[in-house]
């Protein structure tokens, strides 16, 4: 077959009858139709989608090769994640009260017997030793920190030197930061969005709220006793789990004898 154009004023005769056919003269080749695919099977991973088609376990595709020989700048755009954190591994304080981890939970779906709706969950980092505060509302944070505070220093015979808690309004506001500042102690706040620099304490919520619900359904108990199951799951785990690094409960580490659970 001849072809007949011009280019430029020139008259141009083209016989495509003497030409080879070739696989690479394809608008697409094999590789970007795979890519065609991914972007129409909702960015569904090249791996996955070469899987399925291999085994012959969808029909519909036939002759598409899925390689990933390329980056997908909307699937990076829209998959990628934080870093993962690294687990410490030394103990970063010498003695309990150098440093505490504070959050606060709630509003609760139900109102506890003493008409409390949040807890404030406070551990120890040399220790881990755990202390639960309950609250009828955010606001008395600060007055519960206060009294805590002063309880636990005078209680131990140690100075709190560092707090760390996140960046809720309940921890940083003024009230906070003028009563740590008389005291000499020091407030630290985790960086916004990035619950894993506080998550000596986040962890600790997550323990305590699962015991929670166990004993609550295994006695058949009324959700308006969660925060007197708070307590006992709190109290349970200071003697029953172990330092990660040092062996020991947290009650031993803190008060100096093993504890007595009969």
């Amino acid at each position: 077959m001849v072809f007949q154009g011009f280019w430029h004023g020139h008259l141009y005769l083209v016989d495509f009858s003497e030409m080879k056919t070739s696989s690479t003269t394809c608008l697409f080749s094999k590789s970007s139709l795979g890519w065609l695919w991914h972007r129409r099977i909702a960015h569904i991973g090249m791996r996955q989608l070469k899987k399925v088609v291999k085994k012959g376990m969808v029909t519909g595709v036939k002759d598409v090769t899925f390689e990933k020989d390329k980056l997908c700048n909307a699937c990076q755009a829209g998959k990628q994640v934080t870093s993962h954190h690294p687990m410490k591994t030394c103990v970063s304080t010498s003695k309990p009260l150098q440093l505490l981890h504070m959050d606060l939970f709630g509003p609760t779906t139900y109102e506890s017997i003493g008409g409390n709706l949040y807890c404030l969950v406070i551990v120890d980092d040399f220790t881990r030793y755990t202390w639960t505060l309950f609250l009828g509302d955010k606001s008395e944070t600060p007055d519960k920190f206060k009294i805590f505070a002063k309880w636990a220093q005078h209680e131990f015979g140690l100075n709190i030197v560092k707090v760390r808690s996140d960046n809720g309004s309940e921890f940083k506001n003024y009230k906070v930061d003028e009563w740590c500042d008389k005291e000499g102690i020091k407030y630290e706040f985790s960086a916004t969005y990035t619950p894993q620099q506080n998550g000596v304490v986040e962890r600790k919520n997550k323990t305590l709220i699962t015991l929670v619900r166990a004993m609550l359904d295994d006695y058949g108990t009324s959700e308006d006793f969660w925060a007197e199951a708070i307590n006992t799951a709190c109290h349970a785990s200071n003697r029953v789990y172990l330092h990660r690094l040092l062996g020991k409960t947290s009650y031993e580490l803190l008060i100096g004898r093993k504890p007595n659970i009969s």
